[in-house]
Protein backbone atom coordinates (compact mmCIF):
# COMPACT_ATOMS: atom_id res chain seq x y z
CA UNK A 1 0.00 0.00 0.00
CA UNK A 2 1.13 3.30 -0.57
CA UNK A 3 0.32 5.83 2.16
CA UNK A 4 0.24 9.83 1.20
CA UNK A 5 -0.03 12.23 4.52
CA UNK A 6 -1.59 15.28 3.03
CA UNK A 7 -4.70 16.03 0.87
CA UNK A 8 -3.07 19.28 -1.45
CA UNK A 9 -2.77 19.04 -5.18
CA UNK A 10 0.66 17.21 -5.10
CA UNK A 11 -0.83 14.24 -3.61
CA UNK A 12 -3.84 13.99 -6.14
CA UNK A 13 -1.52 14.35 -8.96
CA UNK A 14 0.28 11.29 -7.15
CA UNK A 15 -2.62 9.13 -7.90
CA UNK A 16 -2.96 10.25 -11.46
CA UNK A 17 0.43 9.04 -12.53
CA UNK A 18 0.66 6.47 -10.24
CA UNK A 19 -2.33 5.13 -12.24
CA UNK A 20 -1.47 6.16 -15.62
CA UNK A 21 1.77 4.30 -15.39
CA UNK A 22 -0.03 1.04 -14.54
CA UNK A 23 0.49 0.92 -10.84
CA UNK A 24 -2.24 -1.14 -9.02
CA UNK A 25 -1.30 -1.01 -5.56
CA UNK A 26 -4.15 0.55 -2.86
CA UNK A 27 -3.39 4.10 -2.11
CA UNK A 28 -4.60 5.74 1.43
CA UNK A 29 -4.55 9.60 1.85
CA UNK A 30 -4.61 10.95 5.04
CA UNK A 31 -5.47 15.12 5.20
CA UNK A 32 -6.10 17.16 7.92
CA UNK A 33 -7.86 19.60 5.65
CA UNK A 34 -11.91 18.90 5.65
CA UNK A 35 -12.03 18.87 1.76
CA UNK A 36 -10.40 16.55 -0.94
CA UNK A 37 -7.50 17.94 -2.85
CA UNK A 38 -8.21 21.42 -4.80
CA UNK A 39 -6.35 23.88 -6.53
CA UNK A 40 -4.77 26.67 -4.59
CA UNK A 41 -4.71 29.69 -7.31
CA UNK A 42 -8.16 30.21 -7.17
CA UNK A 43 -8.44 30.87 -3.09
CA UNK A 44 -6.79 34.67 -3.76
CA UNK A 45 -8.29 34.94 -7.67
CA UNK A 46 -11.77 33.96 -8.67
CA UNK A 47 -13.10 31.85 -5.44
CA UNK A 48 -12.50 34.71 -3.22
CA UNK A 49 -14.24 37.23 -6.24
CA UNK A 50 -17.58 35.39 -6.13
CA UNK A 51 -16.37 33.64 -9.69
CA UNK A 52 -16.57 30.36 -8.68
CA UNK A 53 -17.61 27.76 -5.77
CA UNK A 54 -15.62 25.30 -3.76
CA UNK A 55 -16.92 22.68 -6.18
CA UNK A 56 -15.10 24.42 -9.15
CA UNK A 57 -11.18 24.34 -7.75
CA UNK A 58 -11.68 20.67 -6.65
CA UNK A 59 -9.24 18.51 -8.44
CA UNK A 60 -11.89 15.89 -8.62
CA UNK A 61 -14.84 14.84 -7.41
CA UNK A 62 -14.86 12.58 -4.80
CA UNK A 63 -16.59 9.96 -6.26
CA UNK A 64 -12.86 9.81 -8.63
CA UNK A 65 -11.19 8.94 -5.79
CA UNK A 66 -13.43 5.77 -5.32
CA UNK A 67 -12.78 4.70 -8.85
CA UNK A 68 -9.17 5.04 -8.54
CA UNK A 69 -9.11 2.76 -5.15
CA UNK A 70 -7.95 5.55 -3.17
CA UNK A 71 -9.00 5.50 0.41
CA UNK A 72 -9.48 9.38 1.02
CA UNK A 73 -9.39 10.35 4.99
CA UNK A 74 -9.90 13.98 5.23
CA UNK A 75 -10.09 15.67 8.30
CA UNK A 76 -7.66 13.58 10.20
CA UNK A 77 -4.48 14.31 11.62
CA UNK A 78 -1.41 11.62 11.79
CA UNK A 79 1.36 12.30 14.33
CA UNK A 80 4.04 10.09 13.91
CA UNK A 81 5.03 7.22 10.33
CA UNK A 82 4.74 4.71 12.90
CA UNK A 83 1.43 5.02 12.53
CA UNK A 84 1.66 3.72 9.18
CA UNK A 85 1.69 0.20 7.96
CA UNK A 86 2.71 1.16 4.98
CA UNK A 87 5.21 -0.33 2.09
CA UNK A 88 5.62 3.35 0.61
CA UNK A 89 4.83 6.58 2.76
CA UNK A 90 4.77 9.96 1.08
CA UNK A 91 4.76 13.53 2.75
CA UNK A 92 3.44 15.89 0.39
CA UNK A 93 2.48 17.93 4.12
CA UNK A 94 3.03 21.35 2.29
CA UNK A 95 3.38 24.20 4.36
CA UNK A 96 1.34 26.94 6.83
CA UNK A 97 1.22 30.84 6.57
CA UNK A 98 3.52 32.52 8.98
CA UNK A 99 1.04 34.34 12.12
CA UNK A 100 0.44 37.81 12.17
CA UNK A 101 -1.37 38.92 15.14
CA UNK A 102 -5.07 39.91 14.79
CA UNK A 103 -4.59 39.18 10.71
CA UNK A 104 -6.78 36.68 8.28
CA UNK A 105 -4.16 34.23 6.58
CA UNK A 106 -4.75 32.74 3.36
CA UNK A 107 -4.08 29.14 2.65
CA UNK A 108 -7.45 26.88 2.97
CA UNK A 109 -10.68 27.08 0.86
CA UNK A 110 -12.40 27.75 3.97
CA UNK A 111 -9.94 30.88 4.42
CA UNK A 112 -10.88 32.13 1.21
CA UNK A 113 -14.68 31.70 1.91
CA UNK A 114 -14.10 33.73 5.00
CA UNK A 115 -12.33 36.89 3.28
CA UNK A 116 -15.01 36.77 0.86
CA UNK A 117 -17.50 37.00 3.35
CA UNK A 118 -15.46 39.86 5.31
CA UNK A 119 -15.38 41.66 1.85
CA UNK A 120 -18.79 41.11 1.27
CA UNK A 121 -19.19 43.32 5.31
CA UNK A 122 -16.57 45.50 5.13
CA UNK A 123 -15.38 49.04 3.13
CA UNK A 124 -12.14 49.07 4.11
CA UNK A 125 -9.08 46.60 4.27
CA UNK A 126 -5.13 46.21 5.32
CA UNK A 127 -3.60 43.66 3.49
CA UNK A 128 0.11 42.85 4.74
CA UNK A 129 2.74 41.62 2.43
CA UNK A 130 4.31 42.36 -0.95
CA UNK A 131 4.63 38.98 -2.58
CA UNK A 132 2.02 36.38 -4.13
CA UNK A 133 -1.06 36.18 -1.68
CA UNK A 134 -0.11 39.80 -0.80
CA UNK A 135 -1.00 41.13 -4.38
CA UNK A 136 -3.32 38.71 -5.49
CA UNK A 137 -5.79 39.34 -2.23
CA UNK A 138 -5.42 43.05 -2.19
CA UNK A 139 -6.21 43.07 -5.96
CA UNK A 140 -9.21 40.84 -5.55
CA UNK A 141 -10.84 43.01 -2.87
CA UNK A 142 -10.43 46.08 -4.49
CA UNK A 143 -12.06 44.24 -7.80
CA UNK A 144 -14.99 43.42 -4.93
CA UNK A 145 -14.88 47.04 -4.00
CA UNK A 146 -13.38 47.06 -0.65
CA UNK A 147 -10.77 50.16 -0.29
CA UNK A 148 -7.13 48.42 0.59
CA UNK A 149 -4.08 49.83 2.05
CA UNK A 150 -1.74 47.56 1.48
CA UNK A 151 1.99 47.26 3.45
CA UNK A 152 5.06 45.87 2.17
CA UNK A 153 7.99 45.54 4.67
CA UNK A 154 10.54 46.06 1.06
CA UNK A 155 11.05 48.92 -0.77
CA UNK A 156 9.79 46.79 -3.70
CA UNK A 157 6.63 44.05 -4.50
CA UNK A 158 8.17 41.17 -5.65
CA UNK A 159 11.48 42.29 -3.81
CA UNK A 160 12.20 38.39 -3.86
CA UNK A 161 12.51 38.07 -7.94
CA UNK A 162 15.19 41.01 -7.83
CA UNK A 163 12.84 42.14 -11.49
CA UNK A 164 12.36 45.85 -10.90
CA UNK A 165 11.02 46.82 -14.13
CA UNK A 166 8.11 44.04 -12.93
CA UNK A 167 7.84 45.89 -9.35
CA UNK A 168 7.54 48.96 -10.37
CA UNK A 169 4.98 48.38 -13.20
CA UNK A 170 3.12 46.29 -10.43
CA UNK A 171 2.93 49.53 -8.35
CA UNK A 172 1.60 52.10 -10.82
CA UNK A 173 -0.81 49.55 -11.22
CA UNK A 174 -1.97 48.94 -8.09
CA UNK A 175 -1.88 52.73 -7.46
CA UNK A 176 -4.00 53.73 -10.42
CA UNK A 177 -6.78 50.97 -9.16
CA UNK A 178 -6.90 52.69 -6.04
CA UNK A 179 -4.82 51.01 -3.76
CA UNK A 180 -2.93 52.71 -1.24
CA UNK A 181 0.04 50.97 -1.65
CA UNK A 182 3.04 51.90 1.34
CA UNK A 183 6.67 50.78 0.50
CA UNK A 184 9.17 50.49 3.00
CA UNK A 185 6.60 50.22 5.65
CA UNK A 186 5.61 48.25 8.82
CA UNK A 187 3.28 50.08 10.81
CA UNK A 188 -0.67 48.55 10.44
CA UNK A 189 -2.59 51.10 10.20
CA UNK A 190 -5.97 50.39 12.88
CA UNK A 191 -9.13 51.00 12.08
CA UNK A 192 -9.47 49.12 9.06
CA UNK A 193 -12.59 46.33 8.81
CA UNK A 194 -10.02 43.58 8.71
CA UNK A 195 -6.38 42.77 8.02
CA UNK A 196 -4.81 40.06 5.91
CA UNK A 197 -1.32 38.48 6.20
CA UNK A 198 0.40 37.60 3.49
CA UNK A 199 3.74 37.31 5.09
CA UNK A 200 5.16 33.90 4.21
CA UNK A 201 4.79 30.43 4.85
CA UNK A 202 6.73 27.75 7.13
CA UNK A 203 7.06 24.40 5.66
CA UNK A 204 5.72 21.41 7.73
CA UNK A 205 8.52 19.44 7.85
CA UNK A 206 7.32 18.14 11.71
CA UNK A 207 6.77 14.59 10.63
CA UNK A 208 9.61 14.31 9.12
CA UNK A 209 12.19 15.70 11.65
CA UNK A 210 10.69 13.20 14.54
CA UNK A 211 11.35 10.19 11.71
CA UNK A 212 14.97 11.04 11.25
CA UNK A 213 14.84 12.05 8.17
CA UNK A 214 17.13 15.23 7.06
CA UNK A 215 15.75 18.41 7.02
CA UNK A 216 17.00 21.55 6.10
CA UNK A 217 14.49 24.28 4.17
CA UNK A 218 12.07 21.44 4.14
CA UNK A 219 12.68 17.57 4.18
CA UNK A 220 15.51 17.29 1.83
CA UNK A 221 14.68 14.93 -1.54
CA UNK A 222 16.98 13.48 -4.47
CA UNK A 223 15.84 13.83 -7.90
CA UNK A 224 13.36 11.17 -7.45
CA UNK A 225 12.27 12.70 -4.41
CA UNK A 226 13.69 9.80 -2.01
CA UNK A 227 14.37 10.79 1.52
CA UNK A 228 16.86 9.51 3.75
CA UNK A 229 14.54 6.40 4.82
CA UNK A 230 14.29 4.14 2.36
CA UNK A 231 10.60 3.86 1.22
CA UNK A 232 9.78 7.37 2.04
CA UNK A 233 9.45 10.23 -0.09
CA UNK A 234 8.65 13.77 0.01
CA UNK A 235 6.83 16.18 -2.46
CA UNK A 236 5.49 19.80 -3.09
CA UNK A 237 5.88 22.68 -0.85
CA UNK A 238 7.62 20.52 1.96
CA UNK A 239 10.11 19.14 0.02
CA UNK A 240 13.78 20.51 -0.49
CA UNK A 241 14.32 18.59 -3.98
CA UNK A 242 17.18 18.13 -6.17
CA UNK A 243 17.30 19.98 -9.37
CA UNK A 244 20.00 18.66 -11.56
CA UNK A 245 19.55 21.10 -14.01
CA UNK A 246 21.21 23.92 -11.66
CA UNK A 247 22.49 21.64 -9.38
CA UNK A 248 21.25 22.70 -6.47
CA UNK A 249 18.60 21.48 -3.91
CA UNK A 250 15.60 23.84 -4.44
CA UNK A 251 12.37 24.26 -2.68
CA UNK A 252 9.53 25.95 -4.70
CA UNK A 253 5.91 26.85 -3.13
CA UNK A 254 4.13 27.27 -6.51
CA UNK A 255 0.89 24.98 -8.22
CA UNK A 256 3.39 23.71 -10.78
CA UNK A 257 5.85 22.51 -8.25
CA UNK A 258 3.16 20.69 -6.69
CA UNK A 259 1.52 19.03 -9.99
CA UNK A 260 4.70 18.08 -11.39
CA UNK A 261 6.11 16.59 -8.10
CA UNK A 262 3.11 14.70 -7.78
CA UNK A 263 3.05 13.51 -11.57
CA UNK A 264 6.65 12.51 -11.64
CA UNK A 265 6.98 10.80 -8.50
CA UNK A 266 3.73 8.42 -9.36
CA UNK A 267 5.21 7.46 -12.54
CA UNK A 268 8.25 6.52 -10.43
CA UNK A 269 6.23 4.68 -8.04
CA UNK A 270 4.40 2.97 -10.93
CA UNK A 271 8.03 1.84 -12.30
CA UNK A 272 9.43 4.25 -14.52
CA UNK A 273 13.15 5.36 -14.50
CA UNK A 274 11.43 9.07 -14.00
CA UNK A 275 13.32 12.03 -12.04
CA UNK A 276 12.67 15.61 -11.71
CA UNK A 277 13.55 17.31 -14.95
CA UNK A 278 12.06 20.53 -16.16
CA UNK A 279 12.66 24.03 -15.92
CA UNK A 280 10.94 25.45 -13.11
CA UNK A 281 7.87 28.23 -13.44
CA UNK A 282 5.03 29.78 -11.61
CA UNK A 283 2.56 32.47 -12.76
CA UNK A 284 0.72 35.15 -11.03
CA UNK A 285 -2.30 37.20 -11.87
CA UNK A 286 -3.57 40.78 -10.45
CA UNK A 287 -6.02 42.95 -12.42
CA UNK A 288 -6.52 40.90 -15.18
CA UNK A 289 -3.17 40.88 -15.76
CA UNK A 290 -0.69 37.99 -15.22
CA UNK A 291 3.27 37.26 -14.88
CA UNK A 292 5.29 34.10 -15.12
CA UNK A 293 8.84 33.14 -13.79
CA UNK A 294 10.92 30.24 -15.25
CA UNK A 295 14.08 28.65 -14.06
CA UNK A 296 16.63 29.75 -11.50
CA UNK A 297 18.15 33.70 -11.29
CA UNK A 298 20.35 32.61 -8.20
CA UNK A 299 23.97 33.42 -9.50
CA UNK A 300 22.98 35.20 -12.56
CA UNK A 301 25.57 38.32 -13.05
CA UNK A 302 23.57 40.56 -15.15
CA UNK A 303 19.93 40.82 -16.67
CA UNK A 304 18.58 41.68 -20.18
CA UNK A 305 14.80 43.43 -20.71
CA UNK A 306 13.18 43.35 -24.01
CA UNK A 307 9.46 45.35 -23.96
CA UNK A 308 7.85 47.26 -20.53
CA UNK A 309 5.81 45.37 -18.20
CA UNK A 310 4.29 48.33 -18.19
CA UNK A 311 2.56 47.15 -21.85
CA UNK A 312 1.74 43.96 -23.19
CA UNK A 313 4.68 41.71 -24.01
CA UNK A 314 8.24 42.30 -21.70
CA UNK A 315 11.07 39.77 -20.73
CA UNK A 316 13.09 39.99 -18.12
CA UNK A 317 16.12 37.67 -18.94
CA UNK A 318 18.72 36.53 -15.81
CA UNK A 319 21.86 35.90 -17.02
CA UNK A 320 25.20 34.35 -16.14
CA UNK A 321 28.15 34.51 -18.00
CA UNK A 322 25.90 35.99 -20.76
CA UNK A 323 23.15 32.68 -20.52
CA UNK A 324 20.31 32.73 -19.57
CA UNK A 325 19.00 31.30 -16.43
CA UNK A 326 16.30 32.36 -15.60
CA UNK A 327 13.38 34.81 -17.10
CA UNK A 328 10.60 36.41 -15.97
CA UNK A 329 8.17 37.49 -18.70
CA UNK A 330 4.36 38.63 -19.34
CA UNK A 331 2.12 38.41 -22.95
CA UNK A 332 4.43 35.59 -24.72
CA UNK A 333 2.58 32.55 -26.34
CA UNK A 334 3.42 29.08 -25.29
CA UNK A 335 5.53 28.63 -28.60
CA UNK A 336 7.50 31.54 -27.03
CA UNK A 337 7.73 30.24 -23.66
CA UNK A 338 8.98 27.15 -24.75
CA UNK A 339 11.18 28.43 -27.04
CA UNK A 340 12.74 30.31 -23.97
CA UNK A 341 12.20 27.24 -21.09
CA UNK A 342 14.93 25.51 -23.92
CA UNK A 343 17.07 28.48 -23.90
CA UNK A 344 17.29 28.45 -19.67
CA UNK A 345 17.85 24.69 -20.01
CA UNK A 346 21.06 25.33 -22.22
CA UNK A 347 22.16 28.02 -20.56
CA UNK A 348 21.79 26.09 -16.62
CA UNK A 349 23.61 22.87 -18.19
CA UNK A 350 26.28 25.21 -19.64
CA UNK A 351 27.63 26.45 -16.39
CA UNK A 352 27.54 22.78 -14.93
Amino acid sequence: MIGIVGGGLSAAKLVEGYREAGGTDAITIWSQDPHGPYHRPPLSKRLLRGEAEPADALVHPAEWYDEQGVDLRTGQHVGSLDEFDSDTIVLATGARPRALEGALALRTLDDSLELRRRAGEARTAVVVGGGFIGLEVTASLTQLGVQVTQIVREPLVFAALQAPALSEALHERFREHGVDLRLDASDVPAGAGFVVAGVGVEPNVELGRDAGLEVRSGIVVNERFETSKPGVYAIGDVAEFFDPLFGRHRRIEHWSNAAYHGTTLGRILAGEDARYDVVSSFFSEQFGRSFKSFGDPLGHDTTALEGDFREERAVLRFLRGGKAVGAVTTGLDEDAENELKDEIRAGAASGL
